[in-house]
């Protein structure tokens, strides 16, 4: 996959996280994908990026910069959101955050395979 073709494919993805459009979401994941180095279902993948949009409803993710070399593609994201729900002992207070999110994904075949990330999480408690 060229880093063209993978930007499209991302561009694409996050569409989909920041619509809260699930069904189309889980198209881009694999049936099985390695999330830090845990075997996560499509589903359970899904589920994760759900639980953040249940924490703050209006999560945004925002693409900075992505380098290429493939099969892996690493991006570096902005995000942020209204805090709605307690998040790692800071109140559901209507906080609004923001935080930024390194991420690097191993794809195949059109497809989410592993996914290697860290956010500062830090900063949505604040």
């Amino acid at each position: 996959m060229s880093a063209d073709q993978f930007t499209e494919l991302y561009e694409s993805y996050l569409a989909a996280c920041n619509d809260r459009d699930w069904d189309r979401l889980a198209t881009f994941v694999h049936s099985s994908v390695l999330v830090n180095g845990v075997v996560r279902s499509r589903q359970e993948y899904v589920d994760d990026i759900l639980k953040t949009t249940q924490v703050f409803p209006d999560y945004f993710w925002e693409l900075q910069r992505m380098l290429h070399q493939p099969p892996w593609f690493a991006v570096h994201l902005h995000t942020r959101g209204t805090r709605h729900q307690p998040f790692l002992g800071a109140p559901g207070d209507q906080s609004a955050v923001e935080t930024d999110e390194f991420v690097m994904y191993r794809v195949a075949d059109g497809h989410i395979h592993e996914v290697w990330g860290t956010a500062d999480n830090a900063r949505l408690r604040l």
